[in-house]
């Protein structure tokens, strides 16, 4: 029951027109989410209770991390104020993320500017962090970021003016 593209592409919402539309497989975000299982497993294999204890806190030490980046982001970038941000927890948006549509060219910037600085701050943590919460911290700065990336260069030859907009098994690119 696909529409074929000549179909979606009429496809209207306001004064948008569907250009692509990218499926996120249900085998995609199921092996994600074991990969985090996964990784809590050899976290407390290696480091017992103390791996158990950086797994929680390094997941809570970076979305706090992402909300301070996407603030001063925000500060930074005059149009990312106006958008609605929320913190989601449906698989695969986990983490904050935009409620709405949002360009294209936003959302790459403010996930470029956050996988960077996110891994410069957490290197930061060096002197005073564990080996098990500075492996935690980065494995899930990397976990929480890889849909987006992934959704990032699935529409990396699209033109950076058009909107996105992200629901738990699509992502649709929109276009003037």
């Amino acid at each position: 029951m696909r529409q074929s593209l000549s179909e979606q592409q009429q496809v209207t919402i306001y004064q948008y027109r569907l250009i692509r539309r990218k499926t996120i497989r249900p085998e995609l975000v199921q092996s994600h989410v074991f990969i985090a299982a996964l990784f809590l497993g050899c976290l407390v294999i290696v480091y017992h209770l103390n791996g158990l204890f950086a797994w929680l806190f390094g997941f809570v030490l970076v979305q706090l991390l992402h909300m301070v980046i996407l603030l001063l982001t925000f500060i930074r970038v005059e149009e990312a104020v106006e958008r609605r941000w929320q913190w989601r927890i449906t698989p695969p948006w986990f983490g904050i993320g935009p409620a709405n549509d949002i360009s294209l060219r936003l959302f790459r910037r403010v996930h470029r500017t956050m996988l960077w600085i996110g891994l410069c701050l957490i290197a930061l943590l060096y002197p005073w962090a564990n080996e098990p919460l500075m492996i935690s911290c980065i494995c899930w700065h990397l976990w929480l970021l890889i849909p987006r990336s992934l959704i990032s260069i699935s529409f990396r030859k699209e033109s950076k003016d058009g909107v996105l907009r992200l629901h738990t098994s699509e992502a649709s690119y929109y276009h003037r």
